[in-house]
């Protein structure tokens, strides 16, 4: 009997609570919101719920759903469906965030003050009518964040006496005045759940930088665009740095959307349809960025540009329109509106592309002329005379230009001009002004692993220089680097036998028949080592080995040992 009075009782309570239910609370479920979340092939990812938040389409919910996804579906309490257009700020600690649909929207007004009050409701998702569940409040606590991106705020969180059933997760909970106070979280077999303030996610705004940006690119749903067009071009920019192709293609579209009449999102398509090699659609964009630009010059420079690096990293990729010619004629229709040194330096590109060396070298020595004169234009000047084959000495001399105008006293920045010039050196057999150079290279790189072949390079301007011990040094290093590089052991058993080493060459022939135990050039080294310690039969073997496997000088080293 008292368990029946007990029953009763709860079930007075349930009924005259939901009876008690404000007008207000009821109008309230009209905001709230199913939310389906789907990755690229059109898959679902994940169903929750949130809450509409005003009538132009922001809506705050769950965040976790949107990771991954490349499309999602927001519907209402009527059933109508709304595409989600963009991410406006995310928090994947609470797990909330904020996005927009596109279209009018019903919506709940959200609480601007921390509620402490203990009758709460949560709304439920249904087409059906209102379906309101009775919750009160357990404890109230704070916490700190900042949803603009400028001043920290504090925000409520409730603990809440509330069972909650599964379906209910990230359904908003509604006060007696029928204004959105949390989204319900996790729930606890103790008969708690956890609700995070509505207000937080509901204040989220567009950040140029920060932790919320660096979650919205775990989406390929586009983040917002300011409405001011300056900083939607920093925006545009940032996305098409961080986020996946789907993301920065989206994003694209959504700024020719917002700014139909501005070249930027036009050029960022382009880029997405070169990725993707429609150069068709991308030469079409960037023809429209030229017609809607303000700044003719910078759309034809930027269209040069997308052609020169299409030619250089997809050159297999037939698109006959789009020549190095093309490049050079939209660089030069840049410069004839504006002479500004950054297209004529493009034009230099472009010209250096198409094999017109001389009118590039002009064009780069032009430059010194202006701000643009430093190390890396001249070392453009020096490259178009190693096209044209120039005399060695023209060659450096340019290539001495180039490190005078690198800051002085040199640091790693300026490195690898001077690496280049060692490199040039070694091209052109002065091999002590190569070790030169390379010896300024370790310097200015002092505490950076160098790589082996570098070393190996070293070793080949030392051992053609006469310096046997600093190229036994170096060649020993690249060993140590690559210790698996039969080349580079089979260079150090050579020079140990140039210079009478003949213990240690058969060392270095044996390391590289551990690394490749068919290398001709090993077992010839080994061979001759071993002839010269005294041990010929085995040495002779060795040689025909390496002549079996096809070395070129077997027979006169036969013919010398026998």
């Amino acid at each position: 009997m008292k368990r029946y009075i007990l029953l009763l009782s709860a079930a007075l309570t349930f009924i005259l609570g939901a009876s008690a239910q404000p007008a207000a609370v009821k109008k309230a479920t009209q905001g709230v919101l199913s939310l389906n979340t789907f990755r690229a092939d059109g898959s679902l990812i994940s169903t929750s719920y949130g809450m509409f938040v005003s009538d132009s389409g922001e809506a705050v919910a769950q965040w976790t759903p949107f990771e991954g996804a490349a499309k999602a579906v927001a519907v209402d309490a009527q059933g109508r469906r709304y595409e989600v257009e963009e991410l406006i700020g995310a928090d994947d600690l609470y797990n909330v965030c904020k996005f927009r649909v596109s279209g009018k929207t019903p919506f709940t007004p959200v609480a601007q003050a921390p509620k402490s009050e203990s009758q709460l409701w949560v709304a439920c998702y249904s087409v059906k009518g209102a379906r309101l569940l009775n919750a009160s409040t357990k404890k109230f606590e704070t916490f700190t964040r900042n949803p603009t991106g400028t001043a920290e705020k504090s925000f409520p969180f409730y603990i809440l006496n509330f069972q909650a059933p599964s379906d209910v997760s990230y359904c908003p909970v509604i006060d007696s005045r029928g204004e959105a106070v949390a989204l319900l979280q996790s729930s606890s077999p103790d008969g708690t759940a956890n609700a995070v303030s509505i207000l937080y996610p509901s204040e989220m705004t567009f950040q140029k930088i920060g932790g919320s940006m660096l979650t919205l690119s775990k989406s390929s749903i586009p983040s917002a665009l300011p409405s001011d067009y300056s900083e939607a071009q920093l925006a545009l920019m940032l996305n098409q740095q961080q986020r996946t192709p789907e993301a920065m293609m989206a994003t694209a579209n959504l700024f020719i959307k917002r700014f139909p009449n501005k070249p930027d999102g036009y050029q960022a398509r382009a880029r997405q349809y070169i990725a993707t090699k429609d150069f068709r659609k991308a030469a079409d964009d960037l023809e429209h960025a030229i017609s809607v630009a303000e700044n003719k010059a910078e759309a034809h420079c930027a269209y040069s540009v997308a052609i020169l690096q299409k030619l250089m990293y997809l050159p297999a990729d037939s698109f006959p329109e789009w020549t190095a010619e093309k490049a050079i004629a939209e660089a030069r229709a840049a410069y004839s509106i504006s002479p500004s040194p950054a297209y004529l330096l493009q034009s230099a590109k472009a010209m250096f592309v198409a094999g017109d060396f001389s009118e590039a070298y002009d064009a780069y020595m032009k430059l010194q002329d202006t701000n643009l004169a430093g190390p890396e234009t001249m070392y453009g000047a020096v490259q178009c005379q190693q096209a044209l084959q120039a005399p060695a000495d023209t060659v450096i001399a340019l290539m001495d230009s180039t490190i005078a105008l690198c800051p002085h006293p040199l640091t790693y920045q300026s490195a690898p001009y001077v690496l280049q010039k060692g490199i040039i050196c070694q091209d052109l057999g002065l091999y002590r002004k190569a070790t030169a150079s390379y010896n300024e290279y370790e310097r200015l790189m002092v505490g950076t692993q160098l790589s082996a072949a570098f070393y190996h390079n070293r070793f080949i301007c030392n051992r053609e220089a006469r310096l046997y011990q600093q190229a036994l040094d170096d060649i020993q290093k690249a060993t140590e680097l690559e210790p698996r590089n039969a080349l580079y052991h089979c260079a150090k058993g050579a020079l140990e036998i140039r210079v009478n080493l003949a213990e240690q060459a058969i060392t270095s022939a044996n390391n590289a028949l551990i690394a490749d135990p068919r290398n001709a050039d090993a077992y010839a080294i080994l061979g001759v080592a071993q002839c010269m310690t005294g041990r010929k039969h085995e040495g002779i073997l060795n040689i025909e080995q390496a002549k079996s496997y096809g070395y070129a000088d077997a027979d006169k080293l036969l013919k010398k040992y026998k």
